[in-house]
């Protein structure tokens, strides 16, 4: 199934409104667009457009794209996941996908809307996702994780995602233990009064945080910058951080 051209001019032209109205929170250049479109037939659904810049950049874009597209497919079938995912025969830097009506986490926090049982839900969600064969690795963000209105999750974002089978048995057990983990942390997070003591006492003994964030480095950047003399001798500033933040996204794949 492919998207039609003129869906794609009115997907620029919602980016652009939205652009307008959220001016305060400029949209980073590398994060993809998304807008809500309405197909031929009238389905309503997501498209996402990653960055098509300059090359090698439009190429690095184009293969993420590419993967998240063959891992929406490959979950294609799940309750809990977007379905009828497609491409965009004009556009290789897009993809589309049936629209899920629900709320992030963070608002349904907010408005008490998280059901008793979500997160039990949840877990048997991400254990079916692996039955597909596919390992999410971001589950920990709870962008990722939506709450529809029949108050089920949904799994969503699949950029990270990777097929089990091309990984080493013993990787595959780490990444299924870090997606099982991603979810403990949203629990915990939102609903700890719920966990069984026994989840409980699993996620505090096993989850470890992750001490690498862009974010974080940044502000160990702006920190090194606006004091050099603190820096090493007989290195730049730039070069110490550069090697802290190696360091520790080292550190992050090691733990």
């Amino acid at each position: 199934m492919s998207i039609h051209s003129t869906d794609l001019l009115e997907c620029i032209d919602l980016r652009n409104q939205a652009g307008e109205e959220e001016g305060r929170f400029p949209r980073r250049w590398y994060k993809p667009v998304t807008a809500v479109i309405h197909s031929q037939n009238g389905d309503k659904r997501v498209m996402k457009k990653y960055p098509n810049g300059v090359f090698p950049l439009s190429l690095y874009f184009r293969m993420l794209a590419n993967h998240e597209y063959r891992m929406l497919i490959r979950a294609d079938g799940a309750a809990f996941t977007p379905s009828l995912a497609s491409r965009c025969s004009d556009d290789p830097w897009t993809i589309t996908y049936r629209y899920i009506d629900g709320i992030g986490l963070k608002d349904a926090f907010r408005k008490s809307a998280i059901p008793e049982d979500f997160f039990v839900k949840l877990y048997a969600s991400v254990q079916q996702l692996h039955r597909y064969g596919i390992v999410h690795l971001d589950l920990g963000n709870s962008g990722n994780v939506l709450c529809s209105t029949s108050g089920d999750p949904k799994i969503i974002d699949f950029g990270s995602a990777l097929p089990l089978y091309l990984l080493p048995r013993s990787i595959g057990s780490w990444a299924r233990k870090r997606d099982l983990l991603g979810v403990l942390k949203l629990w915990y997070r939102f609903d700890r009064r719920s966990m069984p003591e026994a989840t409980l006492r699993f996620f505090r003994t096993n989850y470890k945080k992750n001490i690498y964030t862009p974010k974080r480095f940044l502000k160990a950047l702006k920190r090194c910058l606006a004091n050099p003399s603190q820096a090493r001798q007989g290195s730049s500033p730039v070069a110490a951080i550069v090697g802290l933040f190696i360091s520790l996204l080292l550190l992050t794949f090691i733990i």
